[in-house]
């Protein structure tokens, strides 16, 4: 950006502010010279707009400029409190805005939380060469990563202008001279970079901070703690960006403020029918929302009780936008369980901080509240919950759902061989395989000890019959480690679909008789419901 550009936006930034403050002030009060002011402030900032802002911004300054201009001629006519309320307080608020935001959507470096990785996980390896890494790509590609090996430093620094991966997972012993530590920052530019070592003292740990480190693992370096690593915490974050959603009757705000969180890795969606948004939230499941605080029709303190009054979107963040300075006002809506405001004009930074640091707090409390605390994944009563809204849903919609009921095979034996912490770790590492290997709509539950549950929304009895039975086969590839065994283990499924079932429970019920006849046909199959299967008890199958 030229010093001209940058010059021009900072003109427009201060005529921005300098318009709010004179403008609240003549929405509180009416005054004649404040308002000849505020039309003098307006048509300074139209000289800093140029080129494509010019396409949004330079309308709604005339629309302001041609109110305040409609006041002023009527000399025996005040506007009233409601008019100034009203049309004033929502043109300021837009014009205020756009000028703040327009050509100021990417920010410094250190705000950035990177973008999402596209297409493959990609994550390069950079080991001794006395090391062979195949049986750890191996294990990784069963979770849907690619590894690439490097033992030279030329090699990574090559592979690193080629291609951009989820992460570098790099050997050190810290030693004076190791050629990754000349590498840490051109990495860190790029993606996370995690060290392994077989050094555990805390000057090692130190010297990993030092560099810029985003995880410190042991050497030698296990799969499943790597996936632990790549899985969950801010790197979890980069391949799972926070989700936020935006309701904004007016477009071009919620396309201004979707594209500032865009660019720092935020899904951003937005919503201008305040009708759509309780839909929304369930389809899309925010980490946050941001609302505008007045909007026609339904206003954001209203449309905030509605969402308050649904048990599972209760603890959603509600952040609201408005020009309201009021504090009366302010804290009348905090008693409606609002989490906080952002006052217009709000700039880029105080955006993207202040959501990106709620939205990650909320999806640490959430994960603590609705997820069971071994696997991480759904609990049984919020499935429950989330199959119900599904259902009903896919009816509304005539859209497929079917519902998988997965259970591991023969998991007593594990724990009477290998011991109950072996079995917790096959449950976990289950937990990371499907999360890793199933789309980000898809529910996935621990429906209680070792039987897991799977919404898959949109999808047809066949196709789930298709995607189960690929990872049923993937997964009993994977190494389960108990101190220093190995041993591999499988899983049992049973489908249902909407084609067959009328309900939630009836759903559940079929589901769960094709898992047992799974199990009485010899475990380690996939079984999908048809009319004509005749149901087994429980009792009948185990015997």
């Amino acid at each position: 950006m030229t010093l001209e550009s940058n010059a021009n936006i900072s003109a427009r930034e201060h005529a921005a502010r300098e318009i709010d403050r004179i403008g609240h002030m003549l929405v509180t009060r009416w005054d004649r010279s404040l308002a000849a002011h505020l039309l003098s402030l307006v048509s300074n900032l139209e000289r800093y707009i140029q080129g494509e802002d010019a396409a949004q911004l330079l309308p709604e300054c005339v629309a302001l400029r041609d109110l305040l201009q409609l006041w002023l001629l009527q000399n025996d006519t005040v506007p009233g409190e409601t008019e100034r309320y009203g049309a004033l307080r929502h043109h300021l608020g837009i014009v205020s805005q756009l000028a703040m935001m327009e050509g100021r959507q990417l920010l410094p470096e250190h705000f950035s939380g990177g973008l999402m990785q596209q297409g493959p996980h990609l994550v390069y390896l950079w080991m001794p060469p006395s090391e062979e890494a195949s049986n750890l790509s191996e294990q990784l590609s069963c979770y849907g990563f690619m590894v690439q090996t490097m033992y030279q430093a030329s090699k990574l620094a090559q592979a690193l202008q080629e291609a951009t991966p989820a992460a570098v997972v790099a050997y050190t012993d810290f030693t004076a001279g190791d050629p990754i530590m000349a590498l840490a920052d051109t990495i860190r530019g790029l993606c996370p970079l995690l060290f392994c070592s077989s050094r555990y003292d805390f000057e090692a740990r130190l010297l990993a901070v030092r560099a810029g480190a985003a995880g410190f693992l042991a050497w030698p370096l296990l799969a499943h703690e790597l996936i632990d690593n790549l899985s969950f915490g801010d790197l979890g974050e980069k391949r799972d960006p926070l989700r936020v959603m935006i309701v904004e009757d007016m477009a071009s705000l919620a396309g201004l403020y979707a594209n500032v969180l865009n660019s720092h890795g935020v899904d951003a969606l937005q919503v201008t029918d305040p009708a759509r948004v309780l839909d929304g939230i369930v389809q899309f499941r925010p980490d946050l929302i941001l609302m505008d605080m007045y909007m026609p029709e339904c206003n954001g303190m209203e449309l905030a009780q509605i969402i308050r009054q649904q048990r599972l979107l209760d603890g959603i963040p509600i952040l609201f936008l408005s020009v309201e300075k009021r504090q009366s006002i302010q804290l009348d809506t905090l008693t409606l369980g609002i989490d906080g405001f952002l006052t217009k004009p709000v700039a880029p930074e105080e955006l993207v901080v202040t959501v990106i640091n709620r939205a990650r707090r909320y999806r640490k409390l959430r994960s603590y509240m609705i997820n069971d605390s071994l696997t991480g994944l759904l609990n049984h009563s919020h499935l429950y919950a989330q199959l119900e809204y599904e259902v009903l849903r896919a009816k509304r919609d005539q859209r497929a759902l079917s519902l998988v009921m997965l259970d591991l095979d023969h998991f007593k034996t594990i724990n009477d061989t290998y011991g109950h912490p072996a079995g917790d770790e096959v449950l976990v590492n289950l937990a990371r395989f499907l999360k890793e290997r199933l789309r980000r709509s898809d529910l996935i539950s621990r429906y209680g000890g070792e039987e897991f549950a799977i919404v898959l929304p949109g999808t047809r009895q066949e196709d789930a019959l298709r995607i189960m039975n690929a990872m049923r086969q993937a997964f009993s590839q994977i190494e389960q480690r108990s101190n220093q065994q190995t041993f591999h283990q499988t899983f049992s499924v049973g489908i249902s679909s909407l084609a067959t079932a009328e309900d939630t429970t009836q759903l559940v019920q079929q589901a769960d008789d094709m898992l047992y006849q799974a199990k009485r046909l010899g475990r380690n199959r996939v079984e999908g419901y048809s009319p004509e299967h005749v149901p087994l008890s429980r009792r009948e199958t185990e015997a």
